[in-house]
C-alpha cells in the first residue's frame, strides 16, 4: 500500500524511533508499504519515519534489489567523502553532505535474525548514513553550517513551504499596541463631552489634561508598534500581517485621530 511521504515542515520527521521487537507479519506489511511507497515516488531509500512509522526500518534499493535493514547500527567507520544527497523530505534541494566512505553495520533482517555487514560502496554508505540519521529524529540539514542551514530553509520558504514557526500566527502581540491605543481614543473622545456635564471647572480642568496624556500616549504607543512590527516581520518569513503598508496604515489612521481630537478638543474645550 502506497503511503503519504512527510514533507518539511512536518516535525514528525523528528520523532526519535524505536527497535522492532516482534518480527511478524505487521512488520512485514510496513516493508512491503515502504516498497510500494519507493516505486510511487521513484526513490531509491526510505527509512520508516518518512511515512510516520516511528521505527528502526530502512529499505533500500540498490542495483535494483531491495536491501531490507532492521534495527540498523552502525559499530565501524572509515574514511571521509563528500556526498551529493537529497530527500523527499525537503523538496528540489541538494546538498554536499560530509560522510564516510566505508561503514560497517549491525542490523536485523526480517525474520529477526542479526547480521553485519561492511559497506564500503559509497552510494550505498551514504544512503545508509542518512537514513540512519533519520532514525535518531535528524536531517541532514543538522550536518551543515547554521548558514548554509538558513540558506536551504530560505529557498524553501521561497517555493511557499515555510515551517509553522516561521509563519506570523493570526493573533500578534502587536495587536495589543492597537487596541490599548484605540481605547485611550475612545476615552478622549469622550473628553469632549465635558462641557455638557455639571462637573466644575476644577473637574473639567483634568478632564483636558488626562485628555492630552492620552493623546500623546496614542503617539507614543504607534511610534512602539511600529518598531516592533519590523522587528517581527524579520522574524517571520512569511507574514502578510508584518508587510509596512499594512503597518504605516494602522499608524497613519490613529495619527489621524489624535489630530482630529486635537482639533475638536481646542474649539470644543479651549
Amino acid at each position: 500500500m502506497i503511503k503519504e511521504l512527510l514533507i518539511y515542515p512536518d516535525e514528525r520527521i523528528l520523532t526519535p524511533c524505536t527497535d522492532v521487537r516482534i518480527f511478524d507479519s505487521k512488520l512485514w506489511d510496513v516493508i512491503e508499504n515502504m516498497k510500494d511507497t519507493m516505486e510511487a515516488n521513484n526513490l531509491d531509500a526510505l527509512s520508516a519515519i518518512q511515512i510516520a512509522i516511528p521505527y528502526n526500518i530502512i529499505v533500500i534499493k540498490h542495483h535494483g534489489i531491495y536491501k531490507e535493514y532492521i534495527n540498523p547500527r552502525i559499530i565501524r567507520v572509515d574514511g571521509k567523502m563528500q556526498n551529493i544527497e537529497s530527500t523527499p523530505y525537503y523538496p528540489n534541494i541538494e546538498q554536499n553532505i560530509p560522510r564516510h566512505g566505508s561503514i560497517s553495520i549491525i542490523y536485523d533482517d526480517r525474520h529477526g535474525n542479526t547480521h553485519t555487514a561492511l559497506i564500503d560502496d559509497p552510494w550505498l554508505s551514504g544512503t545508509i548514513q542518512r537514513k540512519i540519521d533519520y532514525l535518531f529524529g535528524g536531517t541532514f540539514l543538522a550536518k551543515l553550517p547554521k548558514a548554509q542551514r538558513d540558506m536551504v530553509i530560505d529557498t524553501l520558504a521561497k517555493g511557499g513551504i515555510v515551517a509553522s514557526e516561521e509563519i506570523c500566527p493570526l493573533f500578534s502581540p502587536k495587536d495589543y499596541f492597537v487596541s490599548f491605543a484605540d481605547k485611550l481614543l475612545i476615552l478622549s473622545a469622550l473628553s469632549l463631552l465635558a462641557p455638557l456635564t455639571t462637573w466644575g471647572k476644577n473637574h473639567i480642568a483634568a478632564i483636558i489634561m488626562a485628555k492630552n496624556i492620552f493623546l500623546i500616549s496614542v503617539v507614543l504607543i504607534m511610534i512602539g508598534f511600529f518598531f516592533f512590527a519590523q522587528w517581527q516581520a524579520k522574524r517571520y518569513k512569511q507574514c502578510t500581517s508584518c508587510q509596512i503598508g499594512n503597518n504605516i496604515g494602522v499608524i497613519v489612521k490613529r495619527f489621524v485621530a489624535v489630530a482630529i481630537l486635537g482639533i475638536a478638543s481646542y474649539f470644543i474645550l479651549g
